[in-house]
């Protein structure tokens, strides 16, 4: 791993957000749910994206469009290997995090320094608590938010079905 960074993409580089949405190895934690927006498969999780509407629509609610949304790409070196975001949520007063490391790029111990570099940006932006909602079964999602000052405030609460089945969630929150 070379210099991890992060940054607000360019127009020009939404390119990498259909690449990873339409990726099944990046999106196979997606799979399963019953959701019913356009593009969904559900079987692997996949999201099949038109990048015009990323350019006139997506880009608009995400890039440069904080406080209320913070949208990076996550950078080693050159190479995008993946996304991370915090959006703020008036019912909690906080902001939800998620990243997605992309599938080929996994398990080369990414996710613990992208979400430090998120959460030093979120206290440079006067952000005071974030938190993080996620299956039980991404330990290794988990363990990236612990190595980084978050606790676990509930575990093993229901979330959606998956497959049929409904799924163990853990929320963890951290104050900055």
């Amino acid at each position: 791993m070379s210099k991890l960074t992060l940054v607000v993409p360019q127009i020009k580089d939404l390119w990498f957000k259909k690449e990873i949405k339409e990726d099944p190895h990046t999106m196979d934690y997606n799979a399963g749910y019953d959701l019913s927006f356009n593009g969904y498969n559900r079987e692997d999780g996949t999201i099949q994206t038109d990048i015009t509407e990323l350019r006139e629509v997506w880009s608009k609610k995400w890039i440069g469009n904080e406080p209320s949304n913070f949208y990076y790409y996550i950078k080693d070196g050159n190479t995008f290997i993946g996304e991370i975001y915090a959006k703020f949520d008036s019912n909690k007063n906080s902001y939800e995090i998620g990243i997605v490391i992309k599938g080929e790029h996994r398990g080369k111990g990414y996710a613990t320094p992208a979400i430090k570099l998120l959460c030093e940006k979120m206290k440079e932006y006067g952000v005071k608590n974030l938190y993080h909602k996620l299956p039980v079964s991404r330990k290794g999602a988990v363990k990236a938010d612990l190595n980084n000052g978050f606790v676990v405030v509930k575990e093993n609460i229901d979330g959606m079905k998956k497959f049929g089945k409904v799924e163990k969630l853990v929320y963890l929150e951290k104050t900055l």
